[in-house]
């Protein structure tokens, strides 16, 4: 992949004369919620059901919800359009949902394990129940090679868990200024107990390696800090390919955010 470390101005922004779809807000059953959920979901603007589309689940952060990265600024509303009519990036669904999946009861928001396990646990839902979902409800292409996961902050903590623990069902991943917790380690807000040990933290199948794997930070990040840095570090010791794009005088923002995705929409599916 041929990474930028800034978005290039205007990629997000709506042109005169393009054709552009909104995100509709669709509801699915969860089976491991045991609710009905919400996701929005942006098709292709020439979206038909004559074609099969790859698709790409864009994660939001620690208390935000399906709405969080439909912000035009964030790149997800123009940017897809915008990159395939200059012939940057394929044509794909793009699906927003909320990855708060908590199944245990009384949860109190905070900053602690339990709370946590929400995020952990949208492993579940989104294969068990809104994968299924899009596949019976638009025209999808199936496959690892179709398939993509990214997120920001606590979202691109949970696109990295998701794939290295399921690489045979997903081939592409971004991970835009993700949030601790991948492997044990502490910050001014909790003790993580990690989701993987460093040396762990890869693909123990070599068949199964992610045809992308894209981790990115602003310069000046204040509320994640190294911790980006240190999953590009732990990824490089374990010899697993991957790239680092470190976003200058980005802080936890939608600069950092659309520089990001811009990256890895131009790179997955190609």
């Amino acid at each position: 992949m041929i990474a930028i470390n800034d978005c290039p101005a205007g990629a997000n922004e709506k042109k005169t004369g393009s054709a552009y779809t909104s995100f509709v807000k669709k509801w699915y059953f969860s089976s491991t919620t045991k609710t009905e959920r919400p996701v929005n979901i942006l098709l292709p603007a020439h979206y038909t059901e004559a074609k099969k589309y790859p698709v790409m689940y864009f994660l939001h952060g620690i208390f935000g919800d399906e709405d969080s990265m439909t912000d035009p600024d964030c790149g997800s509303v123009y940017m897809p359009a915008n990159l395939v009519l200059e012939g940057l990036a394929k044509e794909m669904i793009l699906v927003c949902p909320n990855i708060y999946a908590q199944d245990l009861p009384d949860v109190e928001k905070g900053f602690h394990q339990d709370y946590f396990h929400g995020y952990n646990n949208f492993i579940k839902d989104l294969t068990k129940d809104l994968m299924p979902f899009m596949e019976a409800s638009y025209s999808i292409a199936t496959g690892r090679e179709h398939t993509a996961v990214c997120g920001f902050s606590m979202g691109g903590r949970t696109a990295l868990y998701i794939v290295f623990s399921k690489p045979e069902l997903f081939g592409y991943v971004g991970a835009f200024a993700p949030a601790p917790g991948i492997v044990p380690s502490k910050d001014s807000h909790a003790d993580h107990i990690g989701l993987f040990k460093e040396e762990d933290f890869r693909i123990k199948n070599p068949e199964y390696t992610p045809y992308i794997t894209f981790i990115s930070c602003g310069t000046k990040d204040s509320v994640v800090g190294n911790f980006p840095k240190s999953y590009h570090e732990i990824l490089t010791k374990n010899q697993q390919p991957h790239t680092w794009v470190e976003v200058p005088d980005a802080d936890h923002d939608n600069r950092s955010i659309r520089t990001g995705l811009y990256n890895f929409m131009t790179s997955v599916f190609q």
